[in-house]
């Protein structure tokens, strides 16, 4: 269920951060129309000249942050002036005598000056002109954005128009002045061009820690900074992931269970949720509904969280069976129900936060930019890594428990319960490993995300994600099927023919050597897999 410490905790960040609010009231203009003219020429009465623009002071503020992306940032305070606002302004997207290298994605100084000074100016009649570029607009070269797309091979990568305004057609959309910059590249061989550089906000940006595609499967939509590595991974893990399942869901007794039954519906959640990001990450969302691109990411939101929440009652169960707690089946169904609704109750619970009027830093971001949680703002940390830390803790905390419980144990209950309770211990333990490295994998995860995001530095996807996610899918292969004892006797009777006699089968898979095993003369239980 959803925690009341969350919802206080959303609460106490809209009221905490409501003196963010109240100070942008304090700057004359939005950020985008502003330029930093902290080396402008003071004037006496106040006022600045920067770039032959005279800007009063009522247009001046001081800035203690930046804007890239949308999203703001801490920074050293400075002067700005809201220039674009008396001035059309245009964004280059490197210093003056400095080219955007698209190879190395920097600003690296060419062998040859490239001088730009003049671009083509599209009127409202739609007649085209070469202008001076300093004569009609204020250049600024501040990072408006992260994310550059460049295309050189297509030639509507070269068509664009440029409007007295400063803003930018191309591709049938209308680009703001901070969502493009321009730089020189070379056409043709020999051949440099003055081109806008749209940002890539809304096309392959970073939506997910997961891709799970790789270039060689001629995938046409595969961002081109996306780790090759962690993307082969990603593609193998599923894969797996959908084996064990397909195996565990055929066998009878595995699945009849309590335990099998959570393992396949932590499977299932996991599965459909990864596969929806895997489609955000292979559609382009240009051709996404507004509507559709929102439902997909919380659809994924909702079942990825609802897996770890059946691990955590996974655990519950398990430390319920050794305290000797039996509960009955329409308490535990209610349970799966309660736990639904829970997650669902979360799901809105994030909704409500994208819709509402926290700053965006606080925001899931669904929807908006992207369709999954926008990596550049804490909302992921809030609402997605913040939950699965603590659901993961509660399952950890609940196997310690279990696994102290075990030795609690009377030894007439040992003795009774000896064929029954081999098995549970069996799948306890292969299930409190495989949480282990859930545990590992996902703490390690909230850890990159946080340094990442403390050096704005957003694509925190490296090799070890995609090896950590590969690791994953094998353990839960090995650990949560191979280990799986109902799985073993139905794969010896079934697959292994040279054994025909079933006792036997048994006490070869169970290694029934301890009090009350099938061996036993006085031993209640027949040669037989009981289903726990």
């Amino acid at each position: 269920m959803v925690s009341p410490w969350n919802i206080l905790f959303v609460i106490w960040l809209s009221v905490g951060v409501k003196s963010l609010e109240i100070a942008s009231i304090n700057h004359p203009c939005a950020y985008a129309h502003t330029v930093n003219i902290t080396d402008g020429l003071r004037l006496k009465d106040g006022s600045y000249t920067y770039a032959g623009v005279v800007v009063p002071p009522h247009l001046l503020a001081e800035y203690s942050f930046k804007v890239i992306d949308g999203v703001e940032y801490r920074a050293k305070k400075h002067l700005r002036g809201c220039v674009c606002l008396l001035k059309p302004c245009i964004s280059f997207c490197c210093p003056e005598n400095l080219i955007f290298d698209a190879k190395h994605w920097n600003c690296t100084k060419p062998h040859q000056v490239r001088e730009s000074t003049h671009v083509e100016l599209t009127y409202a009649n739609r007649s085209v002109e070469q202008v001076r570029i300093r004569d009609r607009f204020v250049v600024r070269t501040e990072l408006g954005c992260r994310n550059k797309f460049v295309d050189k091979k297509h030639e509507n990568f070269w068509q664009w128009d440029l409007f007295e305004n400063g803003t930018l057609q191309r591709d049938d959309r209308l680009w703001s002045t901070d969502e493009y910059c321009f730089s020189p590249l070379e056409h043709k061989p020999e051949q440099w061009e003055l081109t806008p550089l749209n940002c890539e906000r809304f096309q392959t940006g970073y939506r997910v820690w997961i891709y799970a595609i790789c270039k060689w499967l001629c995938f046409e939509y595969v961002p081109k900074y996306a780790n090759r590595h962690f993307l082969l991974g990603s593609i193998i893990a599923i894969i797996i992931n959908i084996f064990t399942l397909s195996l565990l869901g055929s066998v009878r007794d595995a699945r009849k269970s309590h335990y099998g039954q959570l393992i396949i519906y932590y499977l299932l959640s996991m599965i459909v949720g990864y596969s929806l990001l895997v489609y955000l990450a292979l559609k382009n969302p240009m051709k996404l509904s507004h509507v559709a691109c929102r439902n997909i990411g919380f659809l994924a939101y909702f079942c990825i969280m609802l897996s770890f929440v059946f691990l955590a009652i996974c655990s519950l169960d398990f430390l319920l069976k050794f305290k000797q707690k039996s509960v009955k089946s329409s308490v535990r169904q209610l349970g799966y129900a309660l736990a639904v609704l829970a997650v669902v109750g979360l799901r809105f619970l994030v909704s409500f936060a994208q819709d509402s009027k926290l700053p965006k830093h606080f925001k899931p971001g669904m929807g908006e930019d992207y369709c999954w949680f926008d990596v550049r703002t804490w909302g992921i940390l809030i609402y997605y890594y913040g939950p699965i830390a603590l659901l993961l803790i509660f399952s950890i905390v609940c196997c310690l428990k279990a696994y102290f419980s075990i030795y609690e144990l009377p030894p007439d209950t040992q003795y009774i319960l000896g064929t029954q309770l081999k098995i549970v211990k069996t799948h306890f333990y292969a299930f409190s490993a495989y949480i282990v490295g859930v545990f590992a994998v996902w703490i390690r995860e909230i850890v990159v995300y946080i340094m990442a995001r403390v050096r704005e530095h957003f694509f925190i996807i490296d090799f070890w994600s995609g090896i950590c996610i590969l690791g994953l899918a094998i353990a839960g292969f090995i650990l949560l099927l191979g280990k799986n004892l109902h799985v073993k006797s139905w794969w010896a009777i079934n697959v292994e023919s040279s054994q025909t006699d079933l006792s036997i089968i048994n006490a070869r898979v169970y290694k029934f050597d301890e009090k009350g095993d099938l061996k036993s003369s006085d031993s209640p239980y027949k040669p037989t897999v009981t289903s726990l």
